[in-house]
């Protein structure tokens, strides 16, 4: 499981017992769902570095928390998070996420209208159904429409020119910050897909901290998702979801042949990486404990026996290509 797929899980959990006015957990969850969210490393690597006790080093992550964390890595989900799901069978995760809609008022959106998604918000509200519930009213009625419109926004793609466009702004601002030597847009802007779901950022800086302060603090952004010392997540108030990552120099060709992707591209090279007793990641090329590559993306190609793949060919695992005579 990927960490937004455990973080996911995690504040559902947090969200559930919130319902229930359990003290602490509640906010225990939450915290430790969008800590994940800010980590450079995925939880099942982590893991298996280090287990249980390597889990329970992330800021946090206490016991409880890593034990349900090691029990979505095993087998793919958690037995208490199926059952609060089961008991209230809700898209509780983007429910959550409508401005004026909490924990308890989903419940009672369930059980007084049947509300299960989203969608289904959006019909009884647009008939006039949410103000006569103990609770809500017209005006905030009307407030979860309006929240839901943004809601929907942020779900759809948008054209390559129109993200590209965005892209360059929100990237050429934090270029002209004072403290970063290198940046780029990565991930399915670089390899120039026909639309867009999100944007990627990586930067070189040595004062990582002041970039995310300077990063959150921008006008177009409607909302922060995460916030950490190498890692940020923002949605824009466009509807798209900006992603800014500080990468040492080191690291940063192997940080941007990672975000860049795709993922069958990335699993490619990690297979042919590892048939050369190697391994690779965001970090660099390594052989054993000594990094060999990193800093361009070009040198990783170079140091695998394989000739320079261009973003836009990297959709696939690798056909494009034959290493190097």
């Amino acid at each position: 499981m990927r960490n937004k797929d455990i973080s996911k899980i995690l504040f559902e959990i947090g969200e559930y017992l919130a319902m229930d006015d359990i003290p602490f957990k509640p906010q225990a969850y939450k915290k430790a769902a969008l800590g994940i969210n800010s980590l450079e490393e995925e939880l099942v690597d982590i893991y298996k570095g280090g287990g249980l006790n390597k889990l329970k080093d992330i800021p946090g992550i206490g016991e409880a928390i890593a034990l349900k964390i090691e029990e979505a890595i095993k087998t793919g989900g958690v037995k208490l998070h199926k059952r609060l799901k089961k008991a209230l069978p809700v898209d509780l995760y983007d429910l959550s996420g409508i401005e004026g809609v909490g924990p308890k008022r989903i419940r009672a959106l369930y059980q007084k209208l049947g509300v299960k998604t989203v969608g289904d918000l959006k019909k009884v509200a647009k008939r006039g159904e949410v103000r006569g519930l103990d609770g809500f009213g017209e005006k905030s009625e009307e407030k979860i429409l309006e929240s839901i419109e943004y809601f929907e926004n942020q779900k759809g793609r948008i054209p390559y020119v129109e993200a590209k466009e965005i892209a360059d702004k929100f990237e050429k601002r934090v270029r002209e910050h004072l403290k970063i030597s290198q940046s780029i847009i990565a991930g399915s802007l670089r390899r120039k897909k026909e639309t867009i779901g999100d944007l990627d950022i990586l930067v070189v800086s040595k004062d990582p901290e002041e970039v995310m302060d300077f990063f959150v603090s921008q006008k177009e952004i409607g909302r922060i998702i995460a916030k950490g010392p190498t890692k940020s997540s923002v949605s824009l108030k466009q509807g798209v979801d900006v992603d800014l990552r500080v990468v040492e120099e080191e690291s940063y060709g192997a940080a941007l042949l990672y975000f860049t992707g795709s993922k069958s591209h990335n699993i490619w090279m990690r297979k042919i990486a590892q048939d050369k007793g190697l391994k690779l990641n965001e970090y660099g090329l390594f052989d054993g404990d000594k990094r060999i590559a990193g800093e361009t993306e070009e040198e990783i190609y170079e140091k695998l026996g394989l000739e320079y793949i261009p973003p836009e060919k990297r959709e696939n695992a690798g056909d494009w290509v034959t290493e190097k005579k």
